[in-house]
């Protein structure tokens, strides 16, 4: 084992201030550089992913199904000599213990030699190099007789800086001195399955423009399912990738590498790509002044919640390059995901907020594609992929009235399929469910606004258990009262509630006609993968959680638009210097006043920053609310206002009027049900 006291930034671990690496010194030749970032996690989850690399270290060297990695390997030594596993654990005080102590036992560290201070200068990280079989790690390769070593560098920060900091070490430091073709990175929990990483490998390999990839993340199988919210969020990662990720690997550019799986090729991303994704790190703050995070405003700060996406897309519009983004199906990693509204509600307000601001980042900045050296097809795919997203947008700042028509349209319609005995408390229980919804979705923005999740889980847990109650009264319903339905005696009788059912009717199928032509193509393109399990475990779940995702998820995000911390304790407000007051030149009692003085100027500065933050956030969620209440209110009040108390009114005249307004909210309905039926062919084509 080697130690290093790292005393430099990042970006100073060279050779020329004296730091090296043991595979740098040996002159060895990286092809894979494989990262792990890590905050908090327990031993478990440090086992769970070091298990899955080394099981993919060890089939990458002697698999026979690898002998492509192992003739390319081969040329430079041992194809193990040219992997590289990296460990960034982001803080030693907020390192889980039983992970430092797992990783001891392992041969991976030795706490006892790490140092706070090396000639007067703090440590800002403990470098610990080894060579590890994978035997130590890997409880499947006990039954395997080939014994593979495993060149491991362990990188544990003095301090907490966040993630993007971690991966600054990663690149600019390690890598810098590696010089990887590939660098691959994984969260800690995130285990990949077989052949995961050479999948990764090989698709770099084939396609030399190729400058990331992400492999199909899924979340944990069997008993983690009977959790209502983990089987929703499979179904949501299926949809994803069964839908989403291809179309946009057929367009050339992957809107989300994501963090937990993804790889990158190391010299496309150099430059400009990696200048602008390292803005984002909080420890580099001082550095760059204005031009980091402190001349960030609240959308900016926003937009390095997702840096997934702000790396994505800096590489595929790389000036003077044609590196494109692609997704790898057959690359499978299987990571954690929050089991309670508490840690749901954090993750998706980071994840809705950043996608946010790098939408909006995407469209401002498209002119630099035609600075690339990409084809006019590739230019093409980018312009069309363009209009996608940008109607994408639309839809979403929208789906708060839209869903709140879709349930207020069908739950007027159910009173027509109810029998005669039946119609008042029907339509008395339509109302009270609709004033309900509209009480719960009220609570939500005070609860957004005003409270942490952790204080109101009652409140959540009773609102996503009545958003998930709407879907599944309006599916069985209109089943139930057709059951319920009597023949009728007379032939009036017949033709009365024929018409009203007949009404009743076109309101479903508005909706339901292409709600069930979205789940037919579903259903044939999980036929098509061979992935259908999901549909029969998950999707009831997924149905019951669409509507918290719109109602309960979105408006947190929105509502907290100027939280731009990652939900970690200690890390969330940016460090503003004081100046130095020297007792040299000034008496102690003056120098004190002084500091006292830039204290309270610091705090006025931070005060102004935040009121800044939440005065945009307030702005921005007040016209959101104010475009889905016209909408709302324009679809419900179709055909304009009628007034009933005109004696010139009659009553032929009311009901031609209710029932033109009636059917106005219905072709919304059907209009709206097609564009999202669109929308999910155009998907199914890119696949």
């Amino acid at each position: 084992m080697r130690y290093t006291a790292a005393t430099c930034d990042p970006d100073d671990f060279t050779l020329r201030n004296g730091y090296t690496l043991r595979s740098q010194a040996l002159n060895r030749s990286t092809e894979i550089l494989i990262t792990i970032t890590s905050f908090n996690e327990d031993a478990s989850m440090y086992a769970h992913t070091l298990s899955g690399v080394f099981a993919n270290i060890r089939d990458l060297c002697t698999s026979q199904k690898s002998r492509f990695w192992r003739s390319c390997a081969g040329e430079a030594g041992p194809g193990w000599q040219r992997i590289t596993v990296a460990l960034v654990v982001d803080g030693l005080e907020e390192m889980d213990g039983g992970a430092l102590g797992s990783l001891t036992e392992a041969g991976l560290c030795q706490p006892g030699v790490m140092r706070p201070q090396i000639e007067g200068k703090e440590t800002i990280a403990h470098i610990f190099e080894s060579l590890i079989s994978t035997k130590r790690l890997d409880k499947e390769s006990s039954s395997h007789s080939d014994d593979i070593p495993v060149q491991f560098v362990l990188v544990i920060k003095a301090k907490n800086e966040k993630k993007i900091s971690s991966h600054r070490w990663a690149l600019n430091a390690i890598a810098k001195n590696l010089d990887p073709e590939i660098c691959i990175f994984l969260d800690a929990g995130t285990k990949p399955g077989p052949k995961a990483i050479y999948r990764l490998w090989e698709a770099f390999h084939i396609d030399p423009h190729l400058g990331g990839a992400s492999g199909q993340i899924h979340t944990p199988q069997g008993k983690a399912l009977l959790n209502a919210l983990v089987a929703a969020q499979n179904f949501e990662y299926k949809t994803s990738s069964i839908f989403d990720r291809p179309l946009e690997s057929t367009f050339g550019h992957v809107v989300v590498l994501p963090g937990a799986f993804s790889a990158y090729r190391y010299r496309a991303i150099l430059g400009r790509p990696l200048d602008e994704y390292f803005k984002g790190d909080h420890s580099m703050a001082n550095r760059l002044g204005i031009n980091g995070v402190r001349g960030m405003n609240v959308f900016q700060k926003n937009l390095y919640l997702a840096e997934d996406r702000i790396l994505s897309f800096e590489l595929v519009a790389k000036e003077g390059e044609k590196w494109t983004t692609a997704y790898i199906r057959s690359s499978i990693a299987e990571t954690d995901v929050p089991e309670n509204p508490t840690e749901l509600l954090s993750q998706r307000r980071r994840w809705l907020n950043g996608a946010l601001a790098a939408n909006f980042y995407a469209l401002a900045n498209f002119g630099r594609f035609y600075r690339t050296t990409h084809g006019w097809r590739q230019l093409a795919l980018f312009h069309l992929q363009a209009i996608c997203n940008l109607a994408s947008m639309v839809f979403s700042w929208f789906t708060l009235a839209n869903l709140w028509l879709t349930f207020s349209i069908l739950l007027d319609s159910l009173p027509g399929y109810a029998p005669p005995r039946y119609v008042f408390l029907i339509a008395t229980m339509s109302k009270m469910i609709k004033g309900i919804y509209l009480v719960c979705l009220l609570m939500q923005f005070l609860l957004a606004f005003g409270n942490r999740p952790k204080t109101e889980r009652i409140a959540y847990d009773f609102t996503l258990c009545f958003f998930g109650f709407v879907p599944l009264y309006l599916m069985f319903m209109p089943v139930l009262l057709s059951w319920l339905s009597t023949p009728p005696p007379s032939h009036s009788i017949i033709e009365h509630e024929s018409s009203t059912s007949k009404s009743a009717g076109s309101a479903l199928a508005a909706i339901f006609g292409p709600m069930s032509s979205t789940s037919g193509i579903t259903i044939i393109t999980s036929l098509l993968y061979l992935d259908l399990p999901h549909l029969v475990h998950s999707s009831i779940q997924y149905i019951c959680m669409g509507p918290s995702i719109i109602n309960v998820l979105t408006v947190y995000a929105y509502c907290n638009l100027n939280d731009v911390s990652w939900g970690t304790k200690g890390c969330d407000q940016v460090e503003i210097p004081t100046p130095c007051v020297s007792s040299f030149n000034l008496s102690t009692e003056v120098g004190m006043d002084a500091k006292r003085g830039h204290a309270r100027e610091n705090s006025k500065r931070q005060v102004a920053i935040e009121d800044a933050h939440k005065s945009l956030r307030t702005r921005v969620v007040i016209f959101w609310i104010f475009c889905n209440i016209t909408l709302a209110v324009a679809v419900e009040n179709y055909g304009g206002w009628l007034n009933l108390a005109d004696p010139l009114i009659t009553g032929e005249q009311v009901q031609l009027f209710h029932a033109h307004r009636t059917e106005g909210r219905r072709a919304y309905l059907a209009n709206l049900g097609n564009f999202a039926y669109w929308l999910v062919l155009l998907r199914f084509a890119g696949e």
